[in-house]
This record gives C-alpha cells, structure tokens and sequence, in this order.
C-alpha cells in the first residue's frame, strides 16, 4: 500500500505544478512507481478547450488520467461549482486517492490553491481543502517562493495547519536566485520559525519544458537532496 502526499502552495500562483513535476520526476528516477492526481481543477484555456495544469501532466510527464473533477470558470472551486451547477462528491475523490495508494508506491496529490480553499460550500458550512486533506490521511508538502512576503505567508499557512492537525513535512521553494540576500535569509528564517526543512529551491525557468529536466538532474546529483527526499517519501 502506498501514501499520497498533498502539494499546497503558501500563496497564489505560486508554482504548485512545478515542484509536483520535479519531484516526479526525481521518485521516478529513485525507482519509486509514481502518479499525479489533481482532484479539483478550474479554470480552462477556451483556446484549445484544455485544463493546464492536467494537459500539462499528461502531455510533459506522461502521467494517465491525473484530473478527476473540471470545473471551466478561473474561481475557487466552490464558486465554481455554485457558477456551473455541476454535482461533486468529494467522498469519489477520497476513495480515488485511495485506489491510487493502492497501485502505486506515491501519490502526489496537488491541490487548488492553499489549505484553507474552500472546496464545496454546503448548507452551514464548507468543505475545506484541509477537510480533504485530513479524510485521505495526506501529509503536506508546502509550496513558495522566497521573495519579499514569504516568511509571512509560510508562518500563517503553517500555523493553520497546526491548528487544524494537518502535518506539513517539508516545504519547496520556486522562483529561487541564490545571489539574493533576502532570498536566502527568508529560507534560513523560515526553517528557524516553522521547523520546516527546504527540501528544494528552483529557480525561475525560461523555457521550463527544456529546464525542469536539467534542474532536476542537477537536483539529483545533490546527496543532500536525495537525503531529504527519502526522508520526506520513506515507507
């Protein structure tokens, strides 16, 4: 039986499917059997009637059927699902990662935003991203980037989490340039206030399709890295 692990980013638009696809790629090349899954994706291209993050998956990785709900407009997926009326059962999408544990040793679960995206709004409440999390029994990998605003969105996203018995296990830094000052003490500050050990920086790609492979093979070649991603992915 495998583990899925859920990818949440600290803020929006932060690269949540970058650090999802490197570390596929990185547990491939260890010899782990790993898939992607994107439970709840919104926001379609009309120009070619495709779903990015999804197409990008399936077309750059390889990976087969990582989508599970689509929702077309660019919202919050409980907005979403209010705009189109269309009916979601997150109790198909817990069961689906748990068929997924089933035929593979990882299961990287990336997510709609951050831990507190509400997924479903109901009757008196809402169906939170973090409620998912904890019905699939995921442990999370945190998403940011290192500028100016980090220490502030990690420490906020972190002490939610606690809050809500959600247990982050590492986090992953894009858009990283290691000539930049506050870029590397907002790492060391964040590991000091939150516990949280990075477990990659990657920079800002120019041509991210040629890049992400070479970066991760670079990654690769770091034993400090490979330590770190056995530690995270054990069992």
């Amino acid at each position: 039986m495998g583990q899925a692990y859920f990818i949440t980013g600290t803020g929006t638009d932060i690269g949540k499917t970058i650090i999802t696809s490197a570390l596929y790629l990185s547990l491939q090349a260890l010899g782990k059997s790993v898939t992607i899954f994107k439970p709840f994706q919104t926001g379609i291209i009309e120009e070619n009637n495709t779903y990015p993050d999804i197409s990008w998956f399936e077309q750059e990785l390889g990976v087969k059927n990582p989508g599970f709900y689509t929702l077309e407009p660019e919202t919050s997926p409980h907005l979403a699902i209010k705009l189109t009326g269309q009916s979601i059962d997150e109790k198909k999408a817990v069961e689906r990662v748990h068929e997924l544990e089933g035929m593979y040793d990882i299961v990287l679960v990336e997510g709609a935003g951050g831990l507190a995206v509400p997924l479903i709004e109901r009757k008196h409440d809402f169906y939170m991203t973090k409620d998912f999390i904890k019905d699939c029994g995921m442990p999370v990998i945190f998403v940011s980037t290192c500028g100016l605003g980090a220490i502030h969105q990690v420490v906020t996203a972190q002490s939610y989490a606690r809050s809500h018995d959600v247990c982050v296990k590492t986090i992953a830094y894009n858009h990283y340039r290691p000539d930049n000052l506050i870029h590397r003490d907002n790492i060391k500050t964040i590991e000091k206030l939150t516990g949280l050990k990075r477990l990659a920086c990657l920079p800002t790609f120019a041509d991210v399709r040629k890049d992400l492979r070479t970066q991760t093979l670079d990654l690769l070649g770091d034993q400090g890295y490979i330590s770190q991603l056995k530690e995270v992915f054990k069992g």
